[in-house]
């Protein structure tokens, strides 16, 4: 069994996509009986584990860290490197696993210490830089290709989540030893809440009757609530129900909600432990995502459910769905609701959908299929 450093410059434990995905590998991981120190942001939830230690880098005032590149994570990431690299030079270490840009920041100092790097590819780091705006070009963009190229290049292994992420590092470093290992769904559908349960839920959200959409996640912009709120005026006799968002995003929704008419609920954050319930209640499912390339982590989860999903045609979602298992869009208020409107139409063909989805869910992507794939990688890092 191996001494592993894993390090993830993020808020550890929060409900959202990174901290989700880095949940289930360090479980996985002391699961297999390796021990795993995980160096984190200061700002999350705590998470106990056998075999798992928690560190966490020093604290700044820079406020809510949220998803994608930002000035205060930037700033952020100055301390947690300082404390990766003292780990690294002193922790005894037989792997360093190292999240997004930590990668990139390690990648020297492990090849000093001539530890072996597995470079983990949630997401490629310049082009979240490019679609966010934060740097569409200059010296942070070119630092931030240069630093993931030679990560790249130096790591003993590259774990990606989908496939347009893996052809990225293919292009880039033909040579890289990569593993692709999607992301685990959050249900499990053979036991599903009681009727009971989903019928409090139902009432404490003050829903009437009827169907019921369901959006859980961030409310970033890439993800496209606002695109499905809108599409939600347009379906009047269907409600949307929401789980995430910070205040202000809510607040902002709601209040386009309320101007045209659209049905929405806002739930707020929820655990992890509460989505069965929510799953359970609606009526179909919606990733309205308006770009990205890696698959939403949530998109494993709708499929597990074996509820019908509609989704944007876009890559980030088109790489796993096509149209036998999912209802596809086109990025617009329009399109997203001429999908949600064929579900209810067209109920027995979505359904079957749904089913197609599940059999690919439980062949490929399955918890004990993700599992297989942690533990068969890092035989070979550890092998090698």
């Amino acid at each position: 069994m191996a001494r592993i450093l894993f390090l993830a410059p993020q808020p550890f434990f929060e409900v959202r996509g990174t901290p989700l995905a880095v949940r289930a590998m360090v479980s996985t991981l002391t699961a297999a009986g390796h021990e795993v120190d995980l160096l984190c942001y200061p700002q999350g939830e705590p998470v106990a584990l056998p075999r798992l230690r928690i560190l966490r880098s020093l604290r700044l005032p820079v406020g809510r860290v949220k998803a994608g590149p930002t000035l205060g994570k930037l700033l952020l990431d100055v301390p947690f490197t300082v404390e990766a690299v003292w780990r690294l030079g002193f922790g005894r270490y037989d792997v360093v696993h190292a999240v997004e840009e930590a990668a990139h920041l390690i990648a020297p100092f492990a090849r000093l210490r001539g530890v072996p790097l597995v470079a983990d590819v949630d997401s490629s780091i310049p082009e979240q830089l490019r679609e966010s705006g934060f740097a569409t070009r200059g010296p942070l963009l070119w630092l931030a290709e240069a630093l993931e190229g030679f990560a790249l290049r130096g790591s003993a292994a590259v774990v990606t989540v989908c496939r347009s992420l893996t052809d990225g590092v293919k292009r880039r470093v033909p040579q890289a030893r990569v593993f692709q290992i999607e992301d685990p769904p959050l249900v499990d559908g053979s036991h599903p809440p009681s009727s009971a349960a989903v019928a409090a839920l139902r009432q404490s959200l003050g829903l009437a009757d009827g169907p019921v959409a369901f959006y859980s996640g961030n409310f970033e912009g890439y993800q496209g609530v606002p695109l499905l709120v809108d599409a939600m005026a347009l379906v009047p006799e269907l409600q949307l129900v929401l789980v995430g968002g910070e205040p202000e995003q809510v607040a902002a929704l709601g209040a386009r909600a309320n101007a045209s008419g659209a049905r929405c609920v806002f739930a707020g954050k929820r655990p992890p432990g509460e989505l069965p319930a929510f799953l359970a209640l609606a009526d179909v499912l919606v990733s309205p995502r308006s770009k990205g390339v890696n698959t939403p982590f949530k998109i494993y989860t709708y499929l597990a459910s074996g509820k019908p999903l509609v989704a944007t045609r876009i890559v980030t979602h088109t790489q796993l769905l096509d149209d036998s298992l999912a209802v596809l869009t086109d990025v617009s208020p329009a399109g997203l609701a001429a999908g949600l409107r064929f579900v209810l139409q067209h109920a027995e063909d979505a359904r079957a959908r749904a089913a197609r989805g599940v059999a690919l869910l439980e062949r490929e992507f399955s918890a004990e299929r993700y599992a297989e794939k942690v533990r068969a990688a890092y035989a070979a890092i550890l092998k090698a």
